[in-house]
Formats: C-alpha cells, sequence, structure tokens
C-alpha cells in the first residue's frame, strides 16, 4: 500500500511552471543526515494516511485551480504498488505527474518511464559517487544512482537533476564530479541547504553556503550542462 502521509493543496514551487497539489509519501531508503522531511523516512509513523477515497476528493475539489501533482517523499519509488498508484491518478485526473525520486530503485523507473506515465522527472544526486554513503546515510551501490541518471538523460520525458548544496557533503570537486555524469542533460538545479529541520541535529549547526560560493558551484556546471537553476538563496 501506498502511504499518503500529507497533501499541499496549492504549490506554485514543486513542479517547473505549473500549479500542483503535492503528495508526501511517508518510507525512504536513505537516511541522509541533512534530510529536511525527517517525519517521512519511517513508513509507520505517527502520521495518519489519507485514504485513496479522501485523496481523491481533495484533489477533485482543487481540480479548477491546478494543472498538475508533484509526488514526492520519502521516496515514492520505493514500492512496486507506486505504479498502479500513478496510473489511478492519471485514469481519475488526467493531469501531468511529477514524481521526485532519490534514484535508487532503477527498475521501477524504468518501468515507469516505458509506460508513459509520468511527465517530469526530478531526481536527487546527493554528492560525488565516493563520498555517497555520507549523504545518504547508509551504504549503497552507486551503480544504482549511476543507472537511474543514465535512464533519465535518455529518456524524452522532461526532467531535472538537483543537488542540495551541503557544507562537508558537496565541494566544488563534488560538483566538477558530478557534472561529468549529467552531460546531456536537460536540466540541474543547486539548491541551498536549509538547516531549520535536519534528520541529524548537528548539521542545524551547519551554515550554508554563501550565495557567491553557490554562484561558483554554477560556473563549474556550465562546462557540462546549459540549463542551470538556483534555488533556494
Amino acid at each position: 500500500m501506498i502511504s499518503v502521509k500529507g497533501i499541499q493543496g496549492i504549490s506554485l514551487i514543486d513542479y517547473p511552471n505549473k500549479i500542483v497539489s503535492t503528495l508526501f509519501l511517508a518510507g525512504c531508503n536513505f537516511r541522509c543526515p541533512f534530510c529536511h522531511n525527517p517525519e517521512l523516512i519511517e513508513e509507520n509513523n505517527n502520521i495518519p494516511v489519507i485514504k485513496h477515497d479522501e485523496l481523491m476528493k481533495k484533489l477533485k475539489d482543487r481540480i479548477n485551480f491546478i494543472d498538475g501533482i508533484c509526488i514526492t517523499g520519502g521516496e515514492p519509488l520505493m514500492k512496486d504498488e507506486i505504479v498502479e498508484f500513478i496510473k489511478d491518478l492519471k485514469k481519475e485526473l488526467m493531469l501531468p505527474i511529477k514524481i521526485d525520486t532519490n534514484g535508487y530503485n532503477p527498475k521501477i523507473l524504468k518501468q515507469i518511464i516505458e509506460m508513459d506515465i509520468i511527465d517530469y522527472i526530478a531526481m536527487d544526486i546527493k554528492t560525488s559517487l565516493n563520498k555517497y554513503y555520507i549523504a545518504a546515510g547508509i551504504n549503497i551501490k552507486t551503480d544504482m544512482i549511476k543507472e537511474s541518471i543514465e535512464l533519465i538523460i535518455r529518456s524524452d520525458i522532461d526532467s531535472e537533476f538537483r543537488t542540495t548544496c551541503v557544507p562537508d557533503i558537496v565541494d566544488s570537486s563534488d560538483i566538477r564530479e558530478i557534472g561529468s555524469y549529467i552531460v546531456g542533460a536537460k536540466k540541474f538545479a543547486l539548491q541551498q541547504f536549509r538547516k531549520e529541520k535536519t534528520l541529524n541535529k548537528e548539521f542545524s549547526n551547519k551554515h550554508p553556503y554563501k550565495p557567491e560560493e553557490i554562484i561558483k558551484f554554477k560556473d563549474i556546471l556550465k562546462q557540462f550542462i546549459d540549463n542551470i537553476v538556483i534555488r533556494g538563496l
């Protein structure tokens, strides 16, 4: 079962150039220390699940005010059931759907791309592959990340990759390496680190990069990709 634990009825920032309702799914296979939605990491938490009928009513009540749906988390692509969930949303609402993912389930990612049931994919690239275990908070198979990057770049679906600029986890050398992974990508977003709420409380003491430092990251990435945006400054 897909655990929808929250809904933001109207969002102007979660899907480029669209007004959307954003669905928050619980459960994640990463434990990123800088995670700003730590309450959604565990599926079995104290937040009640929004039942499917109730969810559809909430979305249909907003159908005249939105032109898309964003599915975020947690990690939406943890479970096979997400495929039927997306298909149901498409059938019931007939709206474009964006999905946010950490890219650690290329099998499901490949499936939803080939089924053509998703309209926009945003994948987080946490840092360079040799430091990924630090950013993800667990030991991972980096080949899974590389496979997801390649799937997205090869697809015709609108997409973006994005990196949160967390001090000590992402530096200029990491940015350069990330750039080498995403040659051919449609869009890349550099995101400012927010320290107000993090899984690891020690990260609340980190000072975010200064705007000029993130602009330098953008300059590095220009060698690899044309379309770069900065968010959160």
